[in-house]
């Protein structure tokens, strides 16, 4: 058996979870069908899928993250508002693919769509900024499925300072505190990504539970801050949290353009021997606007990234956790 075949095969039996997809932004803003094979991009054209239906089943993807993002400012509505009207996108998506997908909330029916043969869809919130200052939304996000949320993104919001800009808190204010507070109670999984290192840090001292750091990559000389430290990879490892790695080459090598989907095999790899496969997930951001590695078109080539792994020495049961274990077993530590 060659290792595309091995790949595929690793694929069949264990659920791929992506913990950070954005499928429904060309869906929402430009009303991409997500049953409709699309044509996947040359270079970056965010006007072309990389994600819908047909190539994530393709690619073996279990799970997809359905994330909502609004962008800073929003475009017409509040943050909020815009934040609902996206969800009501992925609502009327989930009716009309109904015998194909399934929104989910457990990691039991991530297991049973899987089993099923249906698309498990996550709901997550890119973006903290979405609640305001007001607490009770994240309750109501909660009541229409939210599961993950990523406190900040480009900027620094309410909540907490992020990666890039001034420090306006310090790191976490005192309404992040309460946010953290508030998404243990509810069983909204963290994600520390785009968060500044002193947010981070703050987070983590707060967080009883296993937090998530979606989609990023390891720092390296040349880099800014919106990857992560080896300080701050080591610490989350030890929280019991986990790390998915960015698909976007410019992240994973300094201004890398034309980067190789070995780019994100070689920061698995490196990962994986600092902090351990115990502590490593998917999360592609696919479609979020973002241009993917050569040999990466879509979702439908994500055996050749699990044959590239294996080609790095990593094994069945290594694959197994980073492709959905880990991700399921944080999501169940979570489950209200």
């Amino acid at each position: 058996m060659d290792r595309m075949e091995k790949a595929r095969e690793i694929l069949r039996r264990h659920p791929v979870v992506d913990t950070h997809s954005h499928f429904l932004l060309n869906g929402h803003y430009l009303g991409k069908d997500f049953g409709k094979r699309h044509r996947p991009p040359w270079l970056w054209n965010p006007l072309r899928n990389t994600t819908d239906l047909p190539r994530l089943q393709d690619g073996g993807i279990a799970c997809a993250a359905a994330t909502v993002y609004i962008p800073i400012p929003p475009l017409r509505l509040s943050a909020y508002k815009a934040c609902l009207r996206m969800l009501d996108t992925l609502d009327r998506l989930v009716e009309k693919h109904g015998p194909e997908v399934v929104k989910v909330q457990s990691a039991q029916e991530i297991r049973a769509a899987h089993a099923a043969g249906r698309l498990a869809l996550l709901p997550a919130v890119e973006g903290g900024h979405v609640l305001g200052k007001r607490l009770e939304r994240l309750e109501m996000l909660r009541r229409r499925g939210v599961r993950l949320l990523t406190l900040t993104h480009f900027i620094a919001n309410r909540i907490c300072d992020a990666a890039w800009g001034p420090a306006v808190h310090g790191g976490l204010s005192p309404f992040g505190r309460e946010v953290i507070a508030a998404c243990q109670r509810l069983g909204i999984v963290v994600d520390l990504t785009h968060a500044s290192e002193g947010a981070f840090f703050a987070a983590l001292e707060r967080l009883e539970l296993p937090p998530l750091v979606t989609h990023t990559g390891l720092r390296l000389p040349g880099m800014g801050k919106r990857q992560l430290s080896q300080d701050q990879a080591r610490t989350l490892s030890q929280k019991g949290g986990a790390i998915g790695v960015i698909f976007w080459p410019w992240y994973l090598k300094p201004h890398s353009v034309f980067g190789g989907l070995e780019l994100v095999a070689d920061a698995y790899a490196r990962l994986a021997e600092m902090v351990g496969t115990e502590h490593l997930v998917v999360g592609s951001d696919m479609d979020g606007w973002t241009w993917m590695p050569r040999g990466f078109r879509d979702a439908a080539d994500f055996p050749r990234l699990v044959a590239l792994l294996l080609e790095r020495g990593f094994s069945e049961e290594d694959l197994a956790r980073i492709l959905g274990g880990n991700a399921l077993r944080i999501l169940t530590r979570w489950e209200r």
